[in-house]
C-alpha cells in the first residue's frame, strides 16, 4: 500500500480511533464480569445509508463507503481504502462466525456519537471565546499586584509522599542545606540544580495548583499537595516584577483556559435544567442506597 501525508493519516487515524475509545470506555463501563444484557437499550437515530445517487468508492458485500462520506472527513488519497476494505472483510467474517454482540454494537455506536456530537459543540463553543488581550491580562494582574506584579526566587523540592514532605520540612526548618536536600531527595526537573526554579510569579505557581497563600511567600513554605505531589518551597529573593511579556502571556493562556472551563459548565448547566439525570450509587462508592438526581425536577431519572 502506498504511503499517504501525515495530515490524511492522522484524520484517517482520528477517524479510527473514535471506534477503539469508544470500545475502550465501554469496557470500563460495563466492567469485567458484567451482563451485557443489564445494559439499558438506547435510542439511536436512523443513520442515512448513504446518497441516493452516490458514488461508491470501495464497498464490500453489501456495505459501501462513499466519495461523500470521504470528503466529508477529508481523505483525498484513494490508497486509504485498502485498509477500510481489510476491516470490513474482518468485521463480516466476525458477524458469520456470530462473535458480534448486538447490544454492545449499539453501545459502541452511541459512545461514538456521543463523542462527536460532544467534540462539535465543545469546538464551535470553543470558538467563539476570545484570547484575553493585553489590557484585560494587565488588569487582572494589577487586580492581584501582590500574586502577579512581584517576582519571587523560588526553591523547590518535590516528592510523592505527604509523610516524606512533612519529615523533610522538618530538618530543614533545623537548618539542613535547601539544595543539598533537593538534589538527594526532589522528583523535580530542576534536582540537579538544587531546586531552582528562578524568578517566578505566585500566580504562575497557582496556576500548576498551589495555593495562593502557599505561594505568596518568603523563606520556607509548608508542605503543599497539588496534582504532580508534594512540594516543599522557599523563597530567598523578592523582587518588582521584570519579564512583564513572559507573565503576561503564560496570565492570558491561563485566564483563556478558565474562561473555556467555564463556557464548558455553562453548557453542563444549561443542559441539565430540564434532564432528569441518575447515576446508580453502587457503581461509584460502592453499594450506598440508590438514588436520584434530577435537573430541574425530581423524579425517577433517566437509565
Amino acid at each position: 500500500m502506498n504511503s499517504f501525508s501525515g495530515d490524511r493519516r492522522l484524520i484517517w487515524a482520528v477517524w479510527a480511533l473514535a471506534a477503539v475509545v469508544a470500545a475502550s470506555t465501554a469496557a470500563v463501563l460495563l466492567g469485567a464480569g458484567r451482563r451485557l444484557d443489564a445494559v439499558p437499550v438506547m435510542e439511536i437515530p436512523e443513520v442515512d445509508e448513504g446518497p441516493a445517487d452516490g458514488m461508491v468508492a470501495a464497498s464490500v458485500g453489501g456495505t459501501a463507503i462513499y466519495h461523500e462520506d470521504l470528503a466529508m472527513v477529508g481523505i483525498d488519497d484513494p490508497s486509504v481504502l485498502g485498509e477500510w476494505v481489510e476491516d470490513q472483510l474482518l468485521a463480516d467474517l466476525a458477524v458469520e462466525a456470530g462473535l458480534e454482540n448486538p447490544r454492545r454494537s449499539r453501545l459502541l455506536q452511541e459512545r461514538v456519537r456521543q463523542l462527536y456530537l460532544r467534540d462539535e459543540l465543545l469546538s464551535r463553543t470553543y470558538s467563539r471565546v476570545p484570547f484575553p488581550d493585553s489590557l484585560d491580562v494587565m488588569t487582572f494582574m494589577q487586580a492581584d499586584s501582590p500574586a502577579y506584579m512581584v517576582e519571587r526566587h523560588y526553591w523547590q523540592i518535590l516528592v510523592a509522599d505527604g509523610q516524606l514532605a512533612d519529615s523533610i520540612h522538618q530538618r530543614l526548618s533545623r537548618g539542613e542545606n535547601f539544595q543539598l536536600t533537593a538534589e538527594n531527595l526532589s522528583l523535580g526537573q530542576k534536582a540537579g540544580i538544587g531546586g531552582d526554579l528562578g524568578f517566578m510569579t505566585a500566580g504562575e505557581l497557582m496556576a500548576y495548583g498551589i495555593p495562593r497563600d502557599m505561594a505568596l511567600i518568603e523563606g520556607l513554605g509548608r508542605p503543599v499537595e497539588s496534582s504532580y505531589g508534594w512540594h516543599i518551597l522557599m523563597v530567598d529573593e523578592v523582587r518588582s516584577l521584570e519579564d512583564t511579556a513572559r507573565v503576561m502571556w503564560a496570565v492570558a493562556d491561563d485566564m483563556h483556559r478558565q474562561m473555556l472551563r467555564t463556557a464548558r459548565d455553562s453548557l453542563l448547566e444549561l443542559a441539565s435544567l430540564e434532564r432528569d439525570i441518575y447515576i446508580d450509587p453502587s457503581l461509584i462508592d460502592g453499594g450506598a442506597p440508590e438514588t436520584e438526581v434530577s435537573g430541574t425536577t425530581q423524579g425517577r431519572g433517566t437509565q
